[in-house]
């Protein structure tokens, strides 16, 4: 019985599925460069199926569904922003510019982005916090996604259109099971009207390279960024990162606040919906300059109403 047993055990553990990023990528990951730290977290634990559910971008595809206006700024405006930028710095009465969200077992990245830096630009406008629903944008703007990935540009045509409900009227329930989308129920859990409720946005655009995104984040704040992500990035853990190694694992969206220098080294400063306990307390640096991953060629803001 005990022969069977250990035979048992060892088809099960022959048959396990490999984690999302190894010991044996970490070590060679801060072997070989010093820009970035790499070390385990929640997610690199993660069985690599379930770490690639997060990345809800179709990096392929995204640029079919930027429709919406490009914005490009003047040699004039350029030259007029700052070298190193914080959101958090120049609106710091904006608490929505310091959170960490979590969008738990759901590709729901790109409707975290989006409402993440709406909420920011409403209180840029309006200088009032009011935290926007990831789960109106993720649930009932229609084809622009569902826990199975989305589009950024979408969700801010969404919030121009019919507006987005505020998180106490319809707080994030999603991620439990990976395999549902709540449903679009349009009723305020907090007895809130939910069309009282829309907060909507004046107009919606992309914006992309260096110098049009670093001026538009310092003009109008926080924009929401897509990139593609490869293994070592789960493993982030601190400074500036560049891919190193590991393969590609799918497209992300996050919340892009600033930007700055790190020992010479040019970077964007992002804010990731991954929980604390990942990154730099949830935050992240990447390259600036270079296009790294892609992450300044798809940009998507707008401006408040």
């Amino acid at each position: 019985m005990k022969f069977v047993y250990a035979l048992a055990l060892v088809a099960a553990v022959a048959f396990a599925e490999e984690i999302a990023v190894s010991t044996k990528m970490i070590n060679e990951i801060n072997t070989i460069q010093t820009s970035w730290r790499a070390a385990h977290n929640h997610i690199t634990r993660m069985p690599k199926s379930q770490a690639r559910r997060l990345l809800g971008i179709d990096m392929d595809r995204i640029s079919d569904f930027n429709t919406i206006p490009k914005k490009i700024y003047t040699a004039e405006e350029i030259d007029n922003a700052p070298e190193s930028f914080d959101s958090r710095t120049k609106w710091p009465s904006c608490t929505t510019m310091k959170d960490i969200r979590d969008q738990r077992q759901c590709g729901s990245c790109w409707a975290f982005g989006a409402a993440e830096a709406m909420s920011d630009r409403y209180c840029v406008k309006h200088s009032k916090s009011l935290r926007l629903s990831p789960e109106d944008i993720l649930s009932c703007s229609g084809s622009c996604g569902s826990c199975d990935g989305g589009y950024p540009s979408c969700a801010w045509q969404y919030w121009v259109k019919t507006g987005v409900v505020s998180d106490a009227c319809c707080p994030y329930t999603a991620g439990i099971d990976p395999s549902t989308t709540p449903k679009c129920t349009k009723s305020c859990k907090n007895g809130a009207s939910w069309t009282g409720d829309k907060h909507k946005g004046e107009k919606s655009y992309t914006v992309s390279g260096e110098a049009n995104m670093k001026t538009e984040i310092s003009t109008h704040g926080p924009i929401e960024v897509a990139f593609q992500v490869y293994a070592d990035f789960m493993s982030y853990s601190s400074g500036v990162y560049h891919h190193t190694s590991g393969g590609y694992e799918g497209g992300h969206a996050v919340k892009m606040l600033g930007y700055g220098t790190s020992n010479g080294a040019k970077y964007w400063l992002c804010a990731n919906s991954w929980n604390t306990d990942w990154g730099e307390k949830g935050y992240f640096r990447i390259r600036r300059g270079t296009n790294e991953c892609q992450i300044e060629s798809q940009g998507v803001a707008g401006i408040s109403a």
